[in-house]
């Protein structure tokens, strides 16, 4: 009887049997051989070699990225629709020009990212940090941001709309100029920001932090100010009011005004 030898499996110098990823169907390998992806699932992977060696932009839909390292990903022009990416960290990742639309990046870390021409929409940004990014011309629409902390961003040009940022940090912020509709800034943290000229349309002050806040010019006769007292009122200095804002005023000084 003949000894027949069982077959061994080639390893060619050309192969690497790990992969620089893993095997077809593994997240990795699905990213590094796709551009367009979708329910695929990379909760608390590394995905920056990978975006790093293709910089191809990206089409992500119901993708998972839950405490994902993102940290200088090369993400520019990508797409995320209705994507979760709770606690991701994108720290210096390329996201300019990206769209992201619906689904929640609660708690993500976007500090010093390029977010220039970033657009969100109707997403949860809750908590998110955005310190040192770079938002020239980012826009904002319909975005939950409560507690997000925008200090220390660069560029002019961010825009907001219906946005909810109560108890936001927004300490220093420009918005010098911008035409804000819909912004809920109750209890945020606004000392220092900037609303020369800007005009704020069914926007909700009350109880925020204006302290240095400068006002001049701002149009603010659509913007709910909260109860004005004396205090609050003087932190307004230079703005254009309404009728009934100067009346709430007067009363606050004891002042009575006849027509």
């Amino acid at each position: 009887m003949t000894d027949v030898p069982l077959p061994f499996p080639h390893h060619g110098h050309d192969t690497d049997p790990a992969g620089p990823t893993g095997p077809p169907g593994d997240p990795l390998t699905l990213l590094a051989t796709r551009t367009d992806l979708a329910d695929v699932d990379f909760t608390g992977l590394d995905l920056r070699s990978v975006l790093r060696r293709d910089p191809r932009p990206r089409t992500f839909t119901r993708c998972v990225f839950t405490e994902a390292n993102l940290r200088g990903a090369h993400l520019a022009g990508a797409v995320f629709t209705d994507c979760s990416a709770t606690a991701a960290d994108f720290t210096g990742a390329l996201l300019d020009q990206a769209r992201w639309q619906g689904g929640s990046a609660a708690g993500a870390k976007f500090t010093d990212a390029d977010c220039g021409d970033l657009s969100c929409d109707s997403a949860d940004l809750a908590n998110t940090k955005w310190g040192g990014a770079l938002l020239a011309d980012a826009t904002f629409t319909g975005c939950r941001m409560i507690g997000a902390r925008l200090t220390g961003h660069r560029g002019l040009g961010l825009q907001l709309a219906r946005c909810n940022l109560a108890v936001a940090n927004l300490n220093g912020l420009s918005l010098r100029g911008a035409h804000l509709v819909g912004i809920r800034f109750t209890e945020a943290d606004l000392g220092g920001a900037d609303f020369r000229d800007a005009t704020l349309e069914d926007c909700r002050l009350a109880e925020a932090n204006l302290r240095a806040a400068n006002f001049t010019g701002a149009d603010l006769r659509g913007a709910d100010l909260g109860e004005l007292t004396i205090t609050i009122a003087a932190q307004f200095r230079g703005a254009v009011i309404s009728p009934d804002q100067a009346a709430q005023i007067c009363d606050a000084l004891g002042l009575n005004v006849l027509g």
